[in-house]
């Protein structure tokens, strides 16, 4: 309904705010000479940019969180709320950016937090976040059948989580002023560069003869060869006139919801793919597969893969839950709460098992040749990607870093943790990999660059056309010369595979503890813009040495069991020193 409503009022606004003169003079501080006076100018005079106090604009200056949704909802010309309630501990309903931030509350531009988390509304914007926001808030849609043999940017990978985001901007013209080949993710964008973006959005609009809105539509796609063909199959002809019966003439077509028959349909069309890593999210599925990648959910805390029809415990979370009552790596999940889970979905178990904080669950899993119940109440889980100690062995110092999982901010932790350590000048380092199901590649790339100074090979890709594309080190070699050990077990998969096998690979680290998973393809998603999600196996990865470690795992140099009790991996590595 919020959505709708939105819809009317952007409508209604258009048609009685075109061209009304500010109230005041043009902002003092932006003159013509300015690198964004025209688009500023532009935008102020169609009364989309906020009076400022003073008459300044401040245009230099780094843009804040709590600024740029202000940018973004006057923008968008919406009636501010006048209710204001911030969930926040670190906000002021009083401040001047409350109303605006209440008003992307209220529709749906910010998810309110469960608890009252800092909102950090003086805090910078990174470039790709800044952008990231502003696609979402204004419906610009990311395509993901861009050339990705032409990318534009030096500086990214063109297989990077943020490269699709990357690209779409290109096309829009939202380019550095000084170097257009470097998108520059991480930078502080400031004000003046945000409304310049405003702009270029604006006038893409304009050419392509669309409106704007807020968080509206479907998949933004153009239509590719493929889907040409597609509509010229015979059996397309067919699903299309199925489609057409039954909302038509089936006797019971009022309760049938066009979009669920869409979905089952495309669910219908992957089954017939059979690989465990392929799969299709609805949006209802896709907002429990975010919250397990949140840093704090409510569940039991487990990791899980569908896999040879079975559902599998890939690592359960440190600390979790599931981790506490002995869920293990490698568990296969027979039952929840009594009932099999056999014929159904990953996301449907995992829907099963999640709950709220308090409640508790009955998990039956089959370990090797023992069936196990285990009763778990459910909590909420959070956690850090990176977890680091110095450890003393004897009369020595040995750097401990435990990485957790590989998620966006997983290596600036773990290269802060790395030079805190350092501070201690240790004898070398132990980096824990155990029960860390993965993550970006990015994130495991550039920690690898931080134990070479030369750039290598850090993986290989190898696609369905079989050529290959190598991803390599940047040669940062901020812990080269030091003693390196990694521990691994069954729970270990997918970026940390490749972390394990590269290091292994060069002879850089000894590896200890148990064979690894197994994860050697790699995916990609595809988020579309009514929330669902398609995740797909594009490539199988190769270590350094072109080893396919699919289903096999990477072999430790030396085997060590980590039965209940103490742990024998972590002292087996600390000898090593």
């Amino acid at each position: 309904m919020i959505k709708k409503f939105f819809t009317v009022v952007l409508t209604v606004s258009l048609l009685l705010l075109i061209q009304l003169p500010q109230a005041l003079a043009f902002y003092k501080d932006v003159p013509s000479t300015h690198l964004y006076y025209n688009s500023i100018r532009i935008l102020y005079d169609e009364g989309k940019l906020p009076e400022e106090t003073e008459n300044s604009f401040k245009p230099d200056n780094q843009i804040t969180k709590a600024g740029l949704y202000k940018l973004i909802i006057t923008y968008a010309k919406v009636p501010l709320s006048k209710n204001i309630s911030l969930p926040y501990s670190d906000t002021d309903n009083s401040a001047d950016y409350a109303k605006y931030l209440q008003t992307a509350i209220d529709l749906n531009l910010i998810k309110p937090p469960k608890d009252k988390p800092k909102f950090g509304a003086d805090t910078s914007v990174a470039k790709h976040n800044a952008i990231s926001i502003l696609f979402n808030a204004l419906g610009i849609g990311i395509d993901y059948f861009y050339n990705k043999e032409n990318f534009p940017f030096k500086d990214l990978n063109k297989n990077s989580y943020v490269a699709p985001l990357a690209q779409k901007a290109y096309d829009l013209g939202i380019q550095e002023q000084d170097k257009k080949d470097k998108f520059k993710m991480a930078k502080r964008v400031t004000k003046g560069e945000v409304a310049d973006y405003l702009y270029k959005i604006q006038q893409n609009k304009k050419l392509t003869n669309k409106t704007i809105t807020i968080n509206l539509g479907t998949s933004n796609l153009q239509a590719t060869e493929d889907q040409k063909l597609l509509l010229k199959e015979d059996s397309f002809g067919t699903f299309a006139n199925v489609w057409s019966a039954i909302k038509n003439d089936y006797l019971y077509k009022d309760n049938l919801n066009n979009d669920q028959l869409i979905y089952d349909a495309i669910k219908g069309m992957l089954s017939q793919v059979k690989d465990e890593y392929t799969i299709f999210n609805d949006p209802s599925e896709n907002a429990s597969y975010m919250a397990m990648l949140e840093s704090e959910y409510e569940g039991i805390g487990t990791v899980l893969e569908f896999i040879d029809g079975k559902v599998v415990v890939v690592s359960p979370i440190k600390n979790s839950p599931a981790e506490k009552a002995g869920i293990k790596p490698a568990d296969i999940i027979k039952e929840v709460d009594g009932i099999s889970v056999e014929g159904k979905t990953l996301e449907e178990v995992a829907a099963k098992i999640k709950g709220k904080a308090g409640t508790t669950v009955k998990i039956t899993v089959q370990r090797d040749s023992e069936t196990l119940t285990f009763e778990i109440t459910r909590a909420k889980v959070s956690f850090n990607t990176v977890e680091s100690e110095v450890k003393k062995w004897g009369n020595k110092k040995i750097g401990y870093i435990e990485l957790i999982t590989f998620g966006e901010k997983s290596y600036e932790e773990f290269l802060e943790a790395a030079n805190t350590i350092l501070k201690e000048k240790p004898d070398g380092f132990i980096i824990d990999l155990r029960n860390n199901p993965g993550g970006f590649v990015d994130t495991a790339i550039n920690i690898l660059s931080l134990f070479m100074t030369e750039k290598k090979n850090a993986v290989i890709f190898e696609y369905a056309d079989s050529s290959k594309t190598e991803f390599k080190t940047d040669g940062n070699g901020l812990l080269k010369g030091y003693k390196i050990v990694v521990i691994i077990n069954k729970g270990s998969a997918s970026a940390s595979e490749i972390v394990a096998g590269a290091l292994k690979d060069y002879k850089i680290a000894k590896i200890i503890g148990e064979t690894s998973f197994g994860k050697g393809s790699a995916q990609e998603v595809r988020t579309y813009k009514d929330k669902s999600i398609f995740k797909f196996t594009i490539s199988k990865w190769l270590t350094p040495n072109g080893t396919d470690i699919s289903k096999v795992g990477i072999t430790p140099d030396k085997v060590v069991s980590n039965p209940n009790g103490e742990d024998l991996q972590l002292q087996e590595a600390l000898k090593e020193f």
